[in-house]
């Protein structure tokens, strides 16, 4: 299977979550939302929470936007391992 059929085959779902683990950090997925007004062209974003070694600094967790593609990528190239919510 090739790069943009795996890509494409990878389904994101609110409660998955990904885990950094070079940097001991976790991050569920909140909520989709489109990024942009024009919806015959969207471009998909996930509101993560992070949770993890970086968080002990600020003393909470810190949500941040993540496009699905970005996400994708940081997905199958190893960056980030993703985990289903059952």
């Amino acid at each position: 299977m090739d790069y943009h059929t795996k890509k494409a085959s990878l389904v994101l779902d609110v409660g998955n979550f990904v885990v950094d683990e070079l940097y001991n950090e976790v991050g569920l997925l909140l909520y989709k939302f489109n990024l942009v007004d024009d919806n015959d062209n969207p471009i998909w974003a996930w509101d993560i929470i992070w949770s993890g070694s970086r968080s002990l600094y600020s003393g909470a967790p810190r949500r941040a936007p993540y496009t699905e593609e970005s996400l994708k990528n940081m997905i199958l190239e190893g960056v980030l391992v993703l985990h289903k919510n059952n």
